[in-house]
C-alpha cells in the first residue's frame, strides 16, 4: 500500500483505495494478457514444454498448470485481496 502522511489533512482516503484497488486489478490483467501470450496457441492453453504432436502427461499438465498460470493468477489475486482487505478495515475504523 501506498504510505500517507502522518496528517491525513486534506487526505482523501477514500481516493487512495480506489486508486490502489484498480492499479492492483490492472497487474491482474496485465498478467492475464501475459500468460495468453506466452502459453496459447489459438486461444488454447499449450502447457509449456510440449512438443507438437505430443500428449503431456499429466504429471507435465500439473506442474505446466501450475507454472504457466496458477501460481502467477494467485500471486496477483493475493495481492488485491490484501489491499481491499486493508482499504475495507480502514473505512470500517474511520466509520466508528
Amino acid at each position: 500500500m501506498t504510505s500517507r502522511p502522518e496528517t491525513n489533512e486534506g487526505w482523501d482516503l477514500d481516493q487512495l483505495h480506489r486508486a490502489e484497488i484498480t492499479i492492483a486489478m490492472n497487474w491482474v490483467i496485465r498478467t492475464c494478457q501475459d500468460i495468453v501470450r506466452e502459453c496459447n496457441h489459438k486461444t488454447f492453453w499449450v502447457p509449456s514444454g510440449t512438443v507438437t504432436g505430443t500428449q503431456p502427461t499429466t504429471d507435465h499438465l500439473i506442474k505446466s498448470a501450475r507454472t504457466d498460470v496458477l501460481n502467477k493468477l494467485r500471486h496477483q489475486i493475493d495481492g488485491v485481496e490484501h489491499i481491499i482487505t486493508i482499504a475495507e478495515h480502514e473505512r470500517a475504523k474511520r466509520k466508528r
